[in-house]
């Protein structure tokens, strides 16, 4: 099998460079992003480099940011959208290389470039013209690792912050992971580091070297896992979104046709359901939610309406059929339409967007997470293993 050539981009303190592009005054000087500094359960989102050297980092509460760094200049997070656009950008330069592109959170992607050199030369060649473009087309810098696999491509790209471009070789890996703090290595996070300390593994050479078998005891498959990427293997693919469906939608002829305003509120809801646990499964959001509505005569009336904010939410969604519906039956009645029976109703949404704040992209905003989600993914895991009967709103059951 070809040797493969993955770049890592991770931009340089995302965040926090992109609101000293809009404020050019607070280039190099310290600024945190995040909630509210003054409230105690926010946190930062992002630091610049100035204000990291006072020990400021991502998930840091406020108040201890505040106090490392009296002096920085706090933005308060609300602006959403203007990240993702930025972020859209990004991406659009990236194809402008090669049409492997995995967007891995709002911030960072990886690209597949095997192939690709004849085009574009060498691929330290390649992600300087790349880091260049990023450069002159957004103002602002990254830092980019080059390696054949994902692993070590993102490891590369953490080790020369900020601006930096590093290449982990085949004949560089040992010197490279072996000296490194076994949590540096993608996927070992805090608990996993101090089970692995009990055995005295401590660093990644200690891990590379500690028996597989022993490990497998006692992580199961993790534990040849763990051997493996201690070592810098990863077969992991660079994933390549398909593209974007236009729309998702469900539709449902009423058993008997009604005007009743609880039959429809019922039915509408388990189409809002239906139609948000797709865009869930999918990775979806949207932004145009549309209602169809056909009459008893067969006269069918849409409607639609769109949101500032993409949503995944089977209650916004709802809430929105619900206020379109009643707006078409308040249209009726000024028609002199009479009191028409409904015969069938549809939701659909379309505008549709990747939804940044899925379980494959990590979300950097804890204070504008919708508090439902947690219930909309617990009944989603339900329905997986149980099947789509086994779990709804119960409102929704009464006429369905």
């Amino acid at each position: 099998m070809k040797d493969r050539i993955i770049l890592h981009v991770d931009m340089d303190a995302f965040f926090a460079s992109v609101e000293q592009k809009e404020r050019p005054w607070l280039k190099g000087k310290p600024v945190i992003v995040g909630g509210d500094p003054r409230k105690r359960h926010g946190v930062v989102s992002a630091a610049s480099y100035p204000a990291r050297k006072y020990g400021v980092e991502a998930g840091m509460p406020l108040p201890l940011a505040r106090k490392l760094c009296p002096h920085a200049t706090f933005v308060i997070l609300r602006d959403i959208e203007k990240y993702s656009y930025v972020s859209s950008q990004l991406v659009k330069i990236f194809y402008h290389f090669t049409p492997a592109v995995e967007p891995f959170s709002i911030d960072e992607a990886f690209l597949d470039i095997t192939g690709c050199q004849r085009l574009f030369g060498t691929p330290h060649q390649l992600a300087q013209k790349l880091k260049n473009e990023i450069r002159n087309e957004l103002e602002l810098s990254c830092s980019v690792g080059i390696a054949s696999n994902k692993l070590l491509a993102k490891l590369a790209s953490s080790l020369n912050k900020p601006n930096g471009l590093t290449i982990i070789s085949k004949d560089q890996i040992k010197n490279t992971l072996y000296p490194l703090k076994v949590g540096k290595l993608w996927g070992i996070g805090e608990k996993t580091c101090n089970v692995l300390s009990k055995f005295g593994i401590r660093t990644v050479g200690d891990l590379a070297s500690f028996p597989v078998e022993v490990l497998k005891d006692q992580f199961g498959k993790v534990g040849e896992y763990l051997h493996l990427i201690a070592n810098g293997v990863d077969d992991s693919p660079v994933l390549v979104k398909s593209p974007l469906e236009k729309s998702m939608g469900h539709e449902h002829t009423l058993p008997k046709d009604t005007n009743d305003p609880d039959e429809i509120s019922s039915v509408l809801l388990s189409l809002s359901s239906m139609v948000a646990r797709r865009l869930r499964r999918k990775g979806l959001q949207g932004r145009t939610i549309t209602l169809k509505l056909r009459y008893s005569d067969f006269v069918t009336l849409t409607r639609s309406e769109t949101i500032p904010k993409p949503t995944d939410s089977e209650h916004k969604i709802y809430r929105l059929a619900k206020g379109l519906a009643s707006g078409l039956k308040a249209q009726s009645a000024c028609l002199d339409l009479g009191i028409r029976k409904v015969r069938l109703l549809g939701v659909s949404v379309s505008n549709l967007v990747r939804d940044r704040f899925s379980s494959q992209i990590p979300l950097p905003f804890p204070e504008f997470y919708d508090q439902k989600r947690d219930v909309y993914l617990a009944m989603d895991k339900i329905k997986d293993r149980f099947g789509e009967d086994s779990i709804a709103w119960a409102i929704s059951l009464i006429f369905w």
